[in-house]
């Protein structure tokens, strides 16, 4: 039995960790902020904290789970989005999205899985992180679950 630093396996259901570390981080730059400008900005402030509110909550909503027994992927990345199922098979490829800040300074990667559902182009967003080597372990990670570099798979997708 594998042991994966993103997933925790529950029989043949692998559920992404969500990444305490990463929220937490972000939510204490925007209150730290938030207390800093209260005085001269309140306004601002409450939203800052508004949204220090909503980041926790999309937190404890969000999932992706990966379902070996059924072979579908469900995920629901934020709590204005409804959850989605899609067949394991219809798996087109992955996206890294890296974020710079001044064309240099990596700031934000998120990984993305697309799927291809009766004609039309579909994604959920797996996961975030501040490096691409993280984003790298967090796709090979979900790409041995999905058995996809195995021989004779029945995936669409090229080797």
């Amino acid at each position: 039995m594998n042991s994966y630093k993103f997933y925790k396996q529950e029989g043949n259901q692998y559920i992404f960790k969500n990444q305490p570390v990463f929220i937490s981080v972000l939510c204490l730059i925007f209150l730290v902020i938030a207390a800093l400008i209260f005085n001269n900005a309140r306004t601002v402030s409450l939203i800052m904290i508004a949204v220090v509110i909503l980041i926790a909550i999309n937190f404890f909503t969000k999932k992706f789970i990966i379902d070996m027994d059924r072979k579908t992927i469900t995920g629901k990345h934020t709590i204005f989005v409804p959850e989605r199922t899609y067949e394991i098979k219809d798996f087109t490829n992955f996206h890294v999205l890296a974020t710079k800040y001044m064309g240099f300074i990596t700031t934000n990667v998120a990984l993305s899985i697309y799927f291809e559902v009766d004609g039309k182009e579909k994604q959920l967003t797996i996961g975030q992180a501040l490096t691409q080597r993280g984003i790298q372990e967090m796709v090979n990670e979900t790409e041995d679950i999905m058995k996809l570099n195995e021989q004779n798979n029945e995936y669409h997708r090229p080797l």
